[in-house]
């Protein structure tokens, strides 16, 4: 009975000392993780690449957020006549996020949005020189318009579904419309190509 008693008590004993040491191997291990996790810096998170000849430059959205802003008005008219705006949207001037490249003479790009559409830009369009109409969708002629990477729409940041984070827009301080077809949702990259 006495030697019953004394496995007992081993066995007991055995059992409480593992138990105390997962415990405290538990306890020491986790916060150390845990730090280990805070140390580790976070991968910034690109929404933009711009891409010209050898040169493959790509921003946050917190870096295209500093940049000097552009504010106007803009809208579209839909094929079917349909207008859309004007809306006040703010973003950075195409013309500004290329400024710093060795741009060929006469350029143009392509915008590529996230879903792999792309569109092609002349020089002229780039400079803002494209057809405008009027808040009824009449045409008015060529006008002066700019043409931005807009990240913001009345204020508030482009939903996905206003083609956010960032869409190319067309703004000026008159209300003026432009083409559906020159307004790309959802823009990831921009191309700059030769003539």
């Amino acid at each position: 009975m006495v030697g019953r008693n004394n496995d007992r008590i081993v066995t007991i004993a055995f059992i409480i000392i593992l138990v105390i040491a997962i415990c405290a191997y538990v306890y020491v291990s986790i916060p150390k993780s845990q730090e280990n996790i805070a140390e580790k810096p976070s991968q910034p998170t690109y929404v933009l690449t711009i891409k010209c000849g050898n040169i493959t430059k790509s921003y946050t959205l917190d870096e295209i957020r500093n940049m000097p802003s552009v504010s106007g008005y803009g809208g579209y008219v839909k094929k079917s006549n349909v207008t859309i705006g004007p809306d006040l949207y703010k973003g950075v001037s195409v013309k500004y996020l290329l400024q710093n490249l060795s741009l060929p003479e006469n350029y143009s790009i392509a915008v590529i949005a996230s879903d792999g559409y792309a569109k092609n830009f002349s020089f002229d369009v780039i400079n803002g020189n494209v057809e405008i109409y009027n808040e009824s969708g009449s045409y008015i002629g060529v006008g002066n318009v700019t043409m931005i990477l807009a990240y913001e729409k009345n204020g508030n940041p482009l939903s996905e579904d206003e083609g956010g984070p960032l869409r190319i827009a067309f703004v000026s301080d008159n209300n003026y419309l432009t083409s559906s077809s020159l307004w790309i949702k959802n823009v990831v990259s921009i191309d700059v190509k030769s003539g």
